[in-house]
């Protein structure tokens, strides 16, 4: 070869190589320690975050502020992962095949062991659960592995690192939070000014469980034939015959109100779960004549059509229970739990920035997410 073709080839290899660090640097969203962030997988997490939203938050969805700060979010919690995994490599921690064994089958039992319908599958069956999501996600079965691997590294140093650094909290810290419970629940948020944004939305959230636990409560299913807003008599009349018609429907003894509910009901998201809503608090729905009827319905019967503001509903309640007390005797272990949670929650945020203190960090978020 002459040496001009040399310095052509040179020339050649180098343009190459510049081209495929540049492809390199287009497909990632972040560089931690020299450790790229790929966008793909980046991509992966933010799906799964908005599709959690879709279902707890569609509101923010249309929010473009709140949207950037969720696709935030999603990165930092991928660098922070990125840096336990180092911090763990660091520390040469181990985590020996069986123990990978053990974390599949937990994935296994806990995502794939029931249908969205609530079938119990096969184990058999499950495997083919389990290598169809693998196959939409685009991985490998010992891809998969080292993903499980990873995240059992990261557990681990956590529990080494962080764990040891969390205090249990005092008698006095968890009779104050019972104390600021109470308030939330009787309507006065006060007691959470000067709380973070942070510990005061999970003190709120708090009082919305024990709420949720302590009040009257039921667990409800329903079919709604939708109304429009401002609707004439001539469509409310066409919608309350069709709710008759499918009440006629659910009279039948062969009935499968599940079946029914995703075939008729124009609440889609319910529809999906077979009517299912869920617990129901008791003066928390604003439609209080659904409420009315929900709360009187006899169990496992199916209501005649019940008017709202939403529609016409076809009820049928599966559970009830009655009001408890509010007592601290019966609350104090779940409140001290929640109080060890969140110490955890500072720790290990405290932890992180530190981590990221140490770091080199190169975020390459591109703006539209």
């Amino acid at each position: 070869m002459s040496n001009s073709s040399r310095i052509l080839a040179a020339v050649a290899a180098l343009f190459l190589a510049g081209r495929a660090r540049a492809a390199l640097v287009e497909d990632t969203v972040a560089v931690v320690n020299g450790e790229p962030i790929m966008k793909t997988e980046y991509q992966k997490n933010l799906d799964t975050v908005m599709d959690q939203y879709k279902h707890t938050a569609p509101q923010l969805l249309a929010d473009p502020k709140a949207l950037t700060e969720v696709r935030s979010k999603v990165l930092d919690q991928m660098i922070d992962d990125k840096l336990f995994e180092q911090e763990a490599l660091r520390l040469k921690v181990k985590i020996h095949d069986r123990e990978v064994d053990a974390g599949i089958n937990e994935v296994r039992e806990r995502n794939f062991r029931r249908d969205p319908e609530g079938r119990t599958l096969t184990d058999e069956e499950i495997e083919k659960s389990l290598a169809s999501e693998l196959k939409k996600e685009g991985i490998s079965p010992s891809q998969f592995r080292e993903r499980i691997r990873k995240q059992m590294m990261i557990r681990r140093v956590i529990e080494e690192i962080v764990k040891p650094k969390v205090k249990a909290p005092e008698p006095a810290e968890i009779r104050k939070a019972f104390e600021k419970v109470k308030y939330i629940i009787k309507g006065d948020s006060s007691v959470v000014q000067g709380l973070s944004d942070r510990d005061a939305q999970a003190m709120m959230n708090l009082a919305d469980r024990v709420k949720l636990v302590t009040s009257e409560r039921i667990h409800a299913f329903h079919i709604l034939v939708k109304v429009v807003p401002n609707a004439s008599m001539v469509e409310k009349s066409k919608a309350l015959v069709k709710a008759q018609e499918i009440k006629k429907q659910l009279d039948a003894p062969d009935a499968d109100f599940s079946e029914i509910a995703k075939k008729s009901s124009d609440d889609k998201e319910s529809g999906e779960r077979g009517g299912d809503l869920g617990p129901i608090v008791k003066g928390t729905t604003g439609m209080p004549d659904f409420e009315k009827a929900a709360f009187a319905l006899p169990l496992g019967e199916v209501s005649e059509p019940v008017e709202s503001n939403l529609g016409y509903h076809l009820i049928r309640v599966t559970e009830k229970k009655a009001a408890e007390s509010l007592g601290y005797e019966k609350l104090k272990d779940d409140i001290g739990q929640f109080l060890l949670n969140m110490g955890f929650e500072k720790e290990l945020e405290k932890t992180a920035q530190e981590l990221r203190k140490r770091a080199q960090i190169e975020r390459k978020l591109p703006k539209e997410g």
